[in-house]
């Protein structure tokens, strides 16, 4: 020691000098931290005794080539070894390695970091990484299940084969019988708890005071816990995560404290990600039950419609033929009753009604082809389709975008037909893109819609004319609904102004349509 001062002196990390035969000639104080030697115990030492390489290298080579050549050479952490400690455990170390001269002969520095604390962080972080892949994956795995048991038997594995705790089980809440029911296990559970119990508000239990509470538990030792629910359990340490409104997983141990921060961590977001799955599983289950009862709505009104039309429409031809013949013999005779006319008019507004109901019914059919449409050329078919009398058409800027051209034809020539009837003679219609080019409207000049029926305008049965069958404008918001577009009536128009808006790949085209 007393020969190397000036190289040993001022170093802050642990330091052994070695010959050119791999014996240790001295090492300052620090070497203790890392081998547990006094610097006096080293001297004399082999360093292959003291230092090797876990994957089967020859470090005494490396050191002897380091020594013998005598080109100088930097320092240069470049060595993963292991160091042997004076009582006996192994510690892994970064070695740098550089040469001195000293009295003609020639030295190896040898300088030693411990990197316990940094392998077992890299460590921790390859296993968390890992585990959070593992998440990922079986997150993947969990959002294509339908089922709420098959949910609940997914995720207890999960916990099993990533979490690595084998002993897991989930609790489903019961709303008719008010309890948490046992629903999915693992294997180890069952080897180890045997039947697994239900749950209830009125026997004192972690899972059901978690479930309520909503939130997590972890019972480091569940022997000291007053309020377990089976105090002969041989499980000793639990985490209970709560499932929303869904119900508990349990996470358990035979061991004390048998769960880290990490292991908490990772199982409260995959107990929330279990709980997001089962809200989505309920989601999808009440949709389809509402998509159910809608098909059976269409069902019966489509079926109403066609009793309508075969059992009312025959009738109503069978009275207005007869009608006409009693008119005609009435005017041969010189006479022209007032009441014909009113009979005819009725006959007129249940022959619309029928019309009317065979349309709100097709309404409830989804649209299955699209196909290019201009918003002027529909506009100016639609015209020709309605008795517009004394009305007129002006057609503004121009639009291209996708439509079932039949159904959306239906629409407008039901805004047109009701701008006719209730505009007056000599009202003026309007069709155009809307400024923003998000979609059109279709506006005329009349009165306008009454404020007390503003609001319902798009109900079925509502109408502002005694005459009317109220069913337009339902046909005309059905229509936009079923492309997925909206349909409203603009506040500060003149008139009757209809919008619609969230018209797909609609695209202004400049200047006014001829």
């Amino acid at each position: 020691m007393d020969r190397f001062p000036e190289a040993l002196d001022g170093l802050p990390d642990p330091v052994i000098v070695v010959d050119t035969d791999g014996v240790v000639r001295a090492g300052n104080g620090r070497v203790e931290d890392v081998l547990g030697y006094d610097p006096a115990e080293l001297e004399g030492s082999d360093v292959g005794s003291l230092l090797y390489d876990p994957y089967g290298g020859d470090s005494g080579d490396d050191l002897e080539r380091y020594v013998t050549d005598p080109a100088p050479r930097s320092m240069a952490a470049s060595l993963e070894l292991v160091a042997r400690r004076a009582d006996g455990s192994e510690v892994p170390v970064t070695v740098s390695l550089g040469p001195f001269e000293r009295d003609g002969e020639t030295y190896l520095v040898v300088t030693m970091v411990d990197v316990r604390e940094k392998r077992e962080k890299q460590a921790e972080l390859h296993r968390r990484t890992r585990t959070l892949e593992a998440l990922h994956e079986a997150t993947q795995e969990l959002l294509k299940t339908t089922d709420r048991v098959v949910a609940a038997e997914a995720a207890v594995e999960y916990v099993e084969d990533v979490l690595d705790h084998p002993i897991a089980a989930l609790w489903l809440y019961d709303e008719e019988t008010d309890a948490l029911e046992p629903v999915a296990w693992t294997d180890a559970a069952e080897e180890v708890v045997g039947d697994h119990p239900r749950f209830t508000g009125d026997d004192p239990s972690i899972s059901w005071e978690v479930f309520e509470s909503g939130d997590p538990e972890y019972v480091v030792d569940t022997h000291a816990e007053p309020d377990r629910y089976n105090p002969d359990s041989p499980i000793r340490s639990e985490l209970v995560l709560p499932l929303g409104r869904y119900g508990v997983i349990d996470i358990g141990s035979t061991r004390r404290d048998a769960f880290d921060e990490s292991d908490l961590a990772v199982a409260r977001l995959w107990a929330a990600t279990v709980t997001m799955v089962f809200v989505r599983i309920e989601r999808e289950r009440q949709l389809r039950v509402r998509e159910d009862e809608v098909a059976r709505e269409r069902d019966r009104l489509e079926e109403f419609a066609g009793l309508v039309s075969h059992d009312l429409r025959n009738p109503l031809n069978v009275a207005r033929g007869n009608l006409e013949l009693i008119r005609d013999r009435l005017e041969g005779e010189g006479e022209e009753p007032p009441e014909i006319d009113t009979v005819a008019r009725s006959l007129d507004r249940m022959d619309a009604l029928v019309e009317d109901m065979l349309a709100l019914a097709r309404q409830g059919e989804g649209i299955d082809e699209t196909e290019p449409v201009t918003l002027s050329a529909l506009a100016e078919e639609c015209w020709a389709n309605v008795d517009t009398a004394d009305a007129s058409l002006v057609v503004g800027e121009d639009l291209r975008f996708r439509a079932d051209r039949s159904r959306l034809r239906q629409a407008i020539e039901n805004l047109i037909a009701n701008a006719v009837t209730h505009g007056g003679e000599g009202v003026t219609i309007e069709i155009g893109a809307l400024e923003d080019g998000s979609g059109f409207y279709v506006a005329d000049d009349g009165p306008g819609i009454p404020e007390e029926f503003r609001e319902d305008a798009f109900a079925a049965g509502v109408s502002t004319d005694p005459d009317g069958t109220g069913f337009g404008l339902k046909i005309v918001a059905e229509v936009a609904d079923a492309h997925g577009w909206s349909v409203s009536l603009a506040d500060d128009a003149e008139g009757a102004r209809f919008e619609f808006r969230g018209v797909d790949s609609a695209t202004a085209v400049a200047g006014r349509a001829e």
